[in-house]
């Protein structure tokens, strides 16, 4: 290929890639090569296609790597894939390669809040806002910094100022509805969302903050098509097309992973406090169940372990359960956030980011105890879930959980919190078709939601005769 003929395809793939087309540019950078590994690496970020995306950064910073439109590159790459720590290391050298870039100062500071540092992203992005004080995006970045920091006043100065002097600043309308929903006040946050779709603006964001502040109400009805109208307008959002699904009365068999990991996600900063306010029980009555049906453990007379916590969370069940075991415990769970909170608690001796499924199915040690605290509440059909856990059961192991108990002879519901609920006859028959026998099954309230208590179930089960 001739220089001139290689700048043209070049040039032509970055025309691409700059109006989203990377399927296109393929060929083009194909044909290129290892030449032109940024270009790569920007049309495997838009393809999603992660991994590949972060090699090809690799191999571009290999040849530069002070170069910080590509440390920029790599850290959008390494936010993308959650990889946070990494992303801040990048993107700080990138503001220390161009100290004056606002991009490479908006990355760190995106870093930096996924990693909870909030009182650093609050510095880096009012440093750059009072360097560029007519720039909207920066303030509007800056009061969301706030918000996640919880400085709820702060933040809905800061919007509304940007809101005031740049309406038309993307997504501004929506995050001052969100910051008025984080601040308790969803009053307030339905207001400004509906005078923002009056006003024609037409934003998934803002229907998912409507919504919300809706469900925050207990008008779950009214909730429905604007959660509905948030997933049409974000179709790749499993999050929104989940609570779609729910308030429109559709029956997926379980929540996407990609719905459940965005729903723990946000809430690990504050998961545990909440559950607290709502009188949450689940971790105690396991606790309880295992002190009934395993005396000997209770009494220090032998051990337990090892112990495979489902849904771990930030590990409530694990710290329940922490001065019984002599054995490792290891914790499951889609979000990252959330494990990241148990990592700080010293008690499991793994945790891992995964599917329970995809784990159960793996070849590995039998377990003397298996739970699942308020994690069945995502999944609808139980039978193979229950048939999984079977097999990883060791001899006499136990396999402790809770549901949301429906009303005899539903089955299973998808209801419109995302949430399903189970009707005893149907867990009945999933734990017999898995070979197991229920030792208790036990009616009990699980938590607070609004003005009444969910009721649940407290099941306890092992391996039944053969």
């Amino acid at each position: 290929m001739t220089p001139l003929l290689a700048d043209r395809l070049a040039a032509q793939a970055r025309a691409l890639l700059r109006d989203g087309r990377a399927e296109e540019a393929l060929p083009m950078l194909d044909r290129l090569g290892a030449a032109q590994a940024p270009l790569r690496a920007e049309a495997m970020l838009q393809l999603h296609r992660l991994p590949e995306a972060e090699a090809a950064a690799d191999l571009a910073l290999a040849e530069a790597t002070e170069d910080a439109p590509l440390r920029r590159l790599r850290a959008r790459i390494r936010l993308a894939r959650g990889h946070h720590a990494a992303a801040a290391e990048d993107a700080a050298a990138a503001v220390m390669a161009a100290p004056g870039d606002t991009a490479g100062r908006l990355l760190l500071a995106a870093a930096l809040l996924e990693e909870g540092r909030h009182d650093e992203a609050i510095w880096f992005l009012g440093e750059a806002w009072r360097a560029d004080p007519g720039n909207p995006l920066l303030q509007a970045r800056l009061g969301q910094a706030f918000m996640r920091a919880g400085r709820h006043e702060a933040a809905a100065e800061m919007l509304a100022h940007c809101e005031q002097q740049a309406p038309w600043t993307p997504g501004i309308a929506a995050l001052r509805a969100q910051a008025a929903l984080l601040a308790d006040d969803a009053p307030e946050a339905e207001r400004l969302a509906r005078a923002a779709i009056a006003r024609g603006l037409v934003e998934g964001a803002l229907h998912s903050v409507l919504a919300h502040a809706l469900v925050s109400q207990d008008r779950l009805a009214e909730a429905g098509p604007h959660f509905a109208a948030a997933a049409r307008l974000a179709p790749d959002s499993a999050y929104l097309a989940h609570l779609a699904a729910a308030s429109g009365g559709a029956a997926q068999d379980r929540a996407p992973e990609g719905y459940v990991a965005a729903l723990f996600d946000g809430y690990a900063p504050h998961f545990e406090a909440s559950l607290l306010g709502l009188g949450y029980r689940v971790p105690g009555l396991i606790r309880r169940a295992v002190e009934r049906l395993l005396p000997a453990v209770a009494a220090g007379q032998a051990p337990l372990g090892p112990v495979l916590d489902l849904g771990c969370g930030t590990g409530l069940a694990g710290v329940a359960l922490s001065d019984l075991l002599h054995g490792p415990m290891t914790g499951i769970d889609l979000s990252r956030r959330m494990l990241d909170q148990a990592a700080a608690k010293g008690i499991y001796a793994v945790l891992r980011q995964a599917d329970l499924a995809a784990v159960l199915r793996e070849a590995g040690e039998a377990y003397a105890l298996i739970t699942a605290a308020d994690v069945f509440c995502y999944l609808g059909d139980l039978r193979e879930t229950f048939s999984l856990c079977r097999q990883r059961l060791a001899p006499g192991g136990l396999l402790v959980f809770s549901l949301e108990r429906g009303a005899p002879g539903t089955g299973w519901r998808l209801g419109a919190s995302g949430r399903y609920a189970h009707a005893p006859d149907y867990l009945a028959a999933c734990l017999a078709g898995a070979g197991l026998q229920a030792l208790e099954c036990r009616d009990e309230a699980l938590r607070r939601d609004g003005g009444a208590t969910v009721p649940g179930l407290l099941v306890a089960a092992h391996a039944a005769a053969h």
